[in-house]
């Protein structure tokens, strides 16, 4: 009959299995823990984002750092890895918080770190933190424009729509700000209208927008003609025949040389509209259709006379 084994045969008996492979291994991983902690220490600095959470209601109101910067010293291996490490936030809970100051400090278990580093310093080591509650308010808009349109350009309209705008923010914040600015709108290689979306910098307020952006819209018209065209067809509509006493204008235009010698006389034609006019003698102003690139400056004559018959 086999005897049974007792509890500690069979625990040996799993010790001695492949014991020799086993004491290497501890040796090696011995060796290398007394390899890296024997080695010569180094700093370096890990910084940790922060996030403060608070009621919906409930807002700070001064400046609150990003993150917060831990100082470490230890093995150069290790802190690699601390530094190739994503860290979770560092999560200041005030949900339950009222209107108040708040002190809140930091310690060097708010980093993870192995045996053999350490922290040397917390940079801030604490944070006061002004609460107040959130508050929205609207307020105008100012659109800021930098430098002027190039030679030869002159700016007709400038606007912003809508020209009011709401922002949200703790109380105080918002309380204190009467009008908002852009982002300086640069004009000075404006040579055809625009409409565009325009960012709005509120960092240095610490507020935020609680609307879409406003858009700005601008109108420029050529101040000086630097090209003309000459023989430009006139188009009549109506439903009667017609009979006009000058057969063509003379336009002048602001344009590239480019643009002029790429230019389709198809596109620029001079139209008069009497649409519903019933026979007659007109004199009456010639639109001048050209493609968006160029600049009308003038049309020569600006007016003809028509006979609807």
């Amino acid at each position: 009959m086999m005897r049974k084994k007792s509890l500690v045969e069979i625990l040996w008996d799993l010790v001695s299995l492949n014991l020799g492979t086993k004491l290497i291994s501890i040796i090696i991983a011995i060796v290398f823990w007394g390899i890296v902690l024997g080695s010569r220490n180094v700093e370096v600095t890990k910084e940790i984002p922060l996030e403060i959470i608070t009621p919906a209601d409930i807002v700070p109101a001064n400046e609150i750092p990003e993150k917060i910067a831990f100082r470490l010293s230890g093995p150069k291996a290790f802190l690699r890895s601390i530094l190739d490490r994503k860290e979770e936030p560092i999560r200041v809970n005030l949900s339950g918080a009222k209107p108040a100051l708040v002190t809140y400090r930091f310690f060097s278990d708010n980093i993870r770190v192995p045996i053999g580093v350490k922290v040397l310093s917390i940079n801030p080591t604490a944070i006061l933190i002004k609460l107040e509650y959130l508050k929205r308010k609207d307020v105008p808009v100012h659109l800021d424009l930098k430098g002027a349109p190039p030679e030869g350009f002159h700016l007709v309209k400038a606007e912003i729509k809508p020209e009011v705008i709401r922002i949200k923010g703790a109380e105080s914040r918002v309380d204190s700000i009467t009008e908002v600015s852009t982002q300086p709108l640069d004009i000075s290689h404006l040579e055809k209208n625009l409409e565009r979306e325009v960012p709005i910098d509120l960092n240095r307020y610490n507020v935020q927008i609680d609307s879409e952006l406003p858009r700005a819209f601008l109108e420029v018209e050529p101040a000086s003609a630097n090209f003309r065209i000459k023989n430009v067809d006139i188009q009549v509509i109506s439903s009667y025949k017609v009979r006009v006493e000058e057969k063509s204008v003379t336009v002048l235009v602001r344009a590239s040389p480019e643009d002029l010698q790429n230019l389709d006389r198809s596109q620029v034609f001079g139209v008069v509209d009497l649409t519903g006019k019933p026979k007659g003698k007109y004199h009456e102003p010639v639109k001048v259709t050209l493609p968006k690139s160029i600049g009308l400056v003038k049309t020569v004559p600006d007016t003809v006379n028509v006979v609807l018959y």
